[in-house]
């Protein structure tokens, strides 16, 4: 008997939990969290892949020697980038100050008065890519930034 009651109030809950799941305003908040979800998903940037040409292009960038050596050598760089992405891209930068350590923004006037004085690092494809700037024109294609 007291199985019977037992049985008996479980299928009343299920019951009961299966119409209140059933409910259209939970039905609803549901598919609004999966439409936000799924928005998150598409705004959400997809990473950076570097293939074989733009280390190559990176490595020609590390391997210049003058200002418009390295300039030129960092808009092949974005070239080959845009190309291994099927998009132009920018890499996020991250610019520190030789001597202190200290951070700059991407658009400090101090980085881009004196950019031998810190030191940029790109992350691209899981990996962090380092060089000196030697010239404003090193930096414009990585900030978006075009000569005056």
């Amino acid at each position: 008997m007291i199985r019977f009651r037992l049985f008996a109030c479980a299928g009343l809950a299920v019951l009961f939990l299966g119409a209140w799941g059933s409910d259209p305003a939970l039905g609803q908040t549901q598919t609004q969290a999966q439409a936000q979800a799924q928005a998150q998903a598409q705004a959400a940037p997809a990473p950076l892949v570097l293939n074989a040409s733009a280390e190559a292009a990176w490595a020609e960038v590390r391997a210049a020697l003058t200002p418009s050596q390295q300039a030129l050598a960092v808009r092949r760089f974005m070239a080959a980038l845009a190309n291994a992405n099927g998009r132009p891209v920018v890499p996020p930068m991250d610019a520190r100050e030789i001597a202190s350590g200290r951070a700059a923004a991407a658009d400090d006037p101090a980085l881009l008065q004196r950019p031998q004085a810190y030191e940029a690092t790109l992350s691209v494809g899981g990996r962090f890519l380092i060089f000196r700037p030697l010239s404003r024109a090193s930096l414009e294609p990585l900030t978006r930034r075009s000569a005056p």
